[in-house]
């Protein structure tokens, strides 16, 4: 499928689960995404690629995979060797009595309910594919492990073709056309799905495939990304975009550790839109997500709270989310819900939104929306602004509860503090040197 039109754009692809669901063996599942024709008005509301109706839906993203070692031999790695064909379960069609796979909005997961406590090492199966694929795998691999507090590590040195992926390694690789549905069921939520090297599969398709050889845990995965997407020196082409690359890479490795399609429904791209930028998640196909410098993140009001389920059933240590609240109950806020650089953090009434959610990380960052709380500038004096920033590492995004309750701006020793102490909604927070104030107390996530 070439592009065609103005507005035809090579789009994203993909995914394949794996869960044990009431002891029954369900087939092997992969979904993709091809290229799309955008009408007028898609093109006006839509960053990236323009959406529209799939002609081919998916179903219920929920099967099993249950072995690690899938090598190819003579080039080839069936999915389902032993399955004769036409009498796999369409997608999503689990065991009788078994459970729906864990989902919320903006987040599905592919059936298996934790992760491997030891984690997981990305690795490539030519150096072809470590060359091209490194850069966006490896800052993949930092986000995942930022959220689980679990180690998601990249090894760059090639494993072959004929690799026998093991527990704990995800093997990741570019071949030209891999991705091959089975005839006649489309390329989204089909069942028997095929990989092949010799570039006989489906122009503009990539697959990522989770395993789960003990029962609910993810094990293993990999993932085949279509050349198609890259010039011949390696770069993301034109209709796909440095943007577009990072989100369809997230995209694939979620795939491989256990995410599924977070749509709604059976029509593409339609899945829940971020109320702070009006995106959508990364696992939303087709995977247009944030087009900001959050592009290949996974953003906590969608993709992270399926991480962090699958981490806390390993039993990771997992960073404190929820309210921050203060004077009268009320809640630290992201002005408006929007995640602009430069957005004042406020009180505000708590209502359970995302611009009220907040993530206590380990590396003293507090995050919402994606983006951190940001003492403007680094300055020091009192009344300093604090606001939404992009997540840099910088001195003015680190911050600590003390035991007081107060959140210290580590750099300066100063603290939030809403100012004149009042309560009413809109009352902006400020940096302050610390005192004995209630109007400085706030009581966080633990």
């Amino acid at each position: 499928m070439g592009f065609k039109g103005k507005y035809r754009r090579a789009v994203i692809a993909t995914c394949a689960v794996a869960a044990v669901a009431g002891g029954g063996l369900l087939a092997p599942t992969a979904f993709g995404t091809e290229d799309i024709t955008a009408g007028p008005e898609a093109a006006e509301t839509v960053t990236g690629p323009p959406v529209e109706d799939a002609l081919d839906a998916h179903a219920a993203d929920s099967a099993t995979f249950t072995s690690d070692n899938a090598p190819f031999k003579d080039g080839v790695m069936t999915l389902d060797p032993g399955r004769a064909p036409g009498t796999a379960p369409r997608a999503g069609v689990a065991a009788a009595g078994a459970p729906a796979p864990p989902s919320g909005e903006g987040w599905k997961l592919s059936g298996a309910t934790k992760w491997l406590a030891a984690g997981y090492t990305i690795r490539f199966y030519d150096q072809k594919s470590a060359d091209w694929l490194a850069p966006y795998v490896k800052a993949t691999a930092a986000d995942l492990q930022r959220i689980t507090t679990l180690p998601v590590t990249v090894a760059t040195d090639p494993v072959g073709w004929d690799h026998v992926r093991q527990k704990g390694e995800v093997i990741v690789g570019v071949l030209h056309r891999p991705c091959v549905p089975p005839e006649g069921e489309g390329s989204m939520g089909s069942t028997g799905w095929k990989v092949v090297r010799d570039g006989s599969g489906t122009a503009n398709l990539s697959c990522g495939f989770t395993n789960s050889s003990v029962p609910g845990t993810v094990t293993s995965g990999h993932a085949y990304i279509d050349d198609s997407f890259f010039t011949a020196q390696g770069k993301p082409t034109a209709a796909m975009g440095e943007t577009y690359m990072r989100n369809h890479i997230s995209h694939e490795i979620g795939h491989t550790l256990g995410l599924t399609h977070a749509n709604r429904s059976l029509t593409k791209g339609d899945c829940v839109k971020g109320t702070d930028s009006g995106e959508f998640p990364v696992m939303c196909s087709p995977t247009y997500a944030y087009q900001d410098k959050r592009a290949g993140t996974y953003v906590q009001q969608f993709d992270v709270q399926g991480l962090r389920l699958l981490a806390a059933g390993a039993g990771a240590a997992l960073p404190p989310q929820g309210k921050v609240t203060g004077l009268s109950g009320k809640c630290l806020d992201v002005k408006g819900g929007k995640a602009a650089n430069g957005t004042q953090i406020q009180l505000y009434t708590c209502n359970g939104s995302a611009a009220q959610s907040w993530i206590l990380g380990k590396d003293g960052t507090f995050r919402a929306l994606g983006k951190c709380l940001d003492n403007a500038r680094n300055l020091t004096t009192n009344g300093n602004r604090i606001q939404l920033y992009d997540c840099n590492g910088t001195p003015a995004q680190r911050w600590s509860v003390n035991t007081k309750g107060q959140i210290v701006h580590v750099a300066s020793g100063k603290v939030l503090d809403v100012t004149g102490g009042r309560t009413d909604n809109g009352t902006v927070v400020q940096l302050y040197a610390a005192g004995g104030d209630k109007r400085q107390v706030w009581a966080a996530p633990k």
